[in-house]
């Protein structure tokens, strides 16, 4: 390498290391603004996170050691979708009635119920049932979720609390999905193989459950008022169903192609590529390892493009990489693909709650985000539907649906939320494009 070359070399990395100190500086700024609530709900996203990984790694794979098929396992999801996607649109109102510390800690223990009898009844009618009570938990943990972090945070650290708390659902989530990849083997020394999953499913949802150890002291000063009088008051107090519509009807494909892979992925590694479940735990914690080090772009990627440019081009980004999936012959290839487009498709998610909830007072944003989560948990419940029996007939076949699916989302949101400039800005922009000679 010549001289001239090295020199290059050494600035790219002098550049790349400037730009990390400073993001490293940017949070570190605005997590010392961070409240007494917003750090409470920090320490209950990583316990939530651990036992998540934990589920996520093993369920799929638990129902089919049960000798339950992929249909059964789509059915689950929907049901599970469908009962969120009820909760939702009452998470205004329970929240106006309940206050938000009694109905997050309330949610997490009916999970945690749940799953604890998913782990000992591995029957249908059973794990039906069961899906319904953790839907309603999720669905109504996911819909104030937002809400409750752009209430208790401020416009100069709201950005980088989305993302610090996403980033520490994912790094937990790595960590629990090494140990739900570990446990089943290490259970599986002494224990028959379905007995194994269940206790792992169980330690799984026992470490969820501690969750709502940090939620107990949450700083709660909402009013009160009567389920009716806030349910009622949740419609009259809503204007902007115009806004709800382009928060949902753009994402509604990226749901519905979701809702076909990503509960069925542990599936799909084992059953496509032979992976064993350890492999499978390592590799959905590593995509969390590198999904939260692309969070640390997300305040940039909304400063320079804004929230739903931001959105647009990150999920745009992912399709290609979602592509070579179905078509990869290693598991090497396609764990690169997977964790790339894991990474970007969920560096949008955060940077999508908060355009839902951008500029929405503070009574509106739970409300904005339970009308967006019924609707799109609408289309998830059937994305899993389908993608159930998809996949009994082929693997890959979903994979194929859910990339056009991502593609036609990814334009229709930059379309729906792109601001169109006016003839002043246009002509001005065209000046400056002119030649200085002209």
């Amino acid at each position: 390498m010549c001289l001239t070359e090295r020199w290059k070399v050494y600035l790219l990395v002098a550049v790349c290391a400037r730009s990390l100190r400073g993001q490293i500086r940017e949070y570190r700024t605005a997590f010392r603004g961070f409240g007494h609530n917003a750090r409470r709900f920090l320490v209950s996203g990583f316990l939530q996170g651990l036992g998540t990984g934990v589920l996520a790694t093993v369920f799929g794979i638990y129902m089919k050691t049960a000798g339950l098929s992929e249909s059964v396992v789509g059915d689950t999801e929907a049901v599970l979708a469908a009962s969120a996607a009820v909760i939702a649109v009452l998470g205004a109102p329970l929240i106006a009635t309940l206050g938000y510390r009694f109905g997050l800690v309330a949610a997490l223990a009916l999970i945690v119920g749940a799953r604890l009898g998913m782990a000992s009844l591995p029957v249908t009618g059973a794990l039906i049932g069961f899906s319904v009570a953790v839907g309603l938990g999720d669905g109504f943990l996911r819909t104030v979720g937002s809400a409750f972090m752009s209430e208790n945070s401020g416009s100069e650290e709201r950005t980088h609390l989305f993302s610090v708390e996403f980033l520490v659902r994912v790094g937990a989530g790595l960590l629990g999905g090494l140990a739900g990849g570990a446990l089943p083997t290490f259970f599986g020394g002494f224990l028959p193989e379905l007995a194994a999953f269940q206790w792992t499913v169980a330690i799984g949802a026992l470490v969820l459950g501690t969750g709502m150890i940090p939620m107990l002291s949450l700083e709660d000063r909402r009013p009160r008022v009567s389920v009716t009088t806030a349910y009622l008051d949740s419609f009259r107090a809503l204007r902007q169903w115009r806004r709800i519509a382009r928060l949902i009807v753009p994402q509604a494909a990226i749901a519905l192609g979701g809702g076909m892979v990503i509960p069925f992925v542990p599936l799909y590694l084992k059953g496509t590529l032979g992976a064993s479940i350890g492999e499978i735990g390592a590799i959905l914690g590593l995509s969390s390892l590198v999904t939260a080090l692309g969070v640390f772009g997300m305040p940039v990627v909304a400063r320079k493009l804004g929230l739903p440019t931001g959105v647009a081009v990150l999920q745009g980004l992912s399709v290609p990489f979602l592509a070579v999936v179905p078509i990869a012959t290693s598991l090497p290839a396609a764990i690169g693909a997977l964790w790339i487009r894991g990474a970007l498709m969920n560096m949008a998610g955060p940077l999508y709650n908060q355009l839902a909830t951008e500029g929405a007072s503070d009574r509106e944003k739970p409300i904005f985000a339970g009308w967006m989560f019924f609707g799109l948990n609408i289309m998830w419940l059937l994305g899993n539907l389908i993608g159930g029996r998809l996949m009994e007939v082929s693997y890959q076949l979903p994979y194929v649906a859910t990339v056009i699916l991502y593609a036609l989302g990814a334009g229709l949101t930059y379309l729906a939320w792109r601001q169109p400039r006016t003839v002043a800005e246009v002509r001005e922009l065209r000046r400056e494009a002119l030649p200085e000679a002209a």
